[in-house]
């Protein structure tokens, strides 16, 4: 009985990596209440389609971002830039070329539909959302 009782429970000594979790979920709910986050958008990385030879059975990762270095596939941009975004995975059915879209506005993701024409996409610069 002689040793005082410490400031904060004993769970936080226990489990310090569950109570900083906790706390941490609270601030950000806290923040997303109050400062609700804008939908996420992809930015035009090029005006035109890439032509790419996909493999049969190969699966590959479309960036739906627009910040990827390796255009059209993902390089992890979205992760390390927090655009809540992800890649798009998919698997070739055959082997064959394809144009896959770099403005990221198809409406037929990852394949290029033309809507890199469109009068929209051509003003837009490189690296803003549409």
């Amino acid at each position: 009985h002689g040793f005082p009782r410490p400031p904060l429970s004993t769970d936080f000594f226990l489990f310090p990596h569950v109570f900083c979790l906790y706390q941490r979920r609270d601030i950000s709910s806290w923040l997303d209440r109050w400062f609700p986050k804008a939908p996420a958008k992809s930015v035009v990385a090029l005006k035109t389609p890439i032509k790419v030879n996909l493999v049969a059975g190969k699966t590959y990762r479309w960036c739906v971002c627009g910040r990827s270095k390796k255009q059209p596939f993902c390089d992890g941009s979205h992760f390390f830039q927090r655009t809540g975004l992800s890649p798009l995975k998919f698997k070739a059915q055959e082997t064959r070329t394809v144009a896959l879209c770099t403005c990221k506005a198809t409406q037929r993701p990852p394949y290029c539909d033309g809507t890199h024409r469109s009068e929209q996409v051509q003003k837009a610069e490189v690296g803003s959302p549409l």
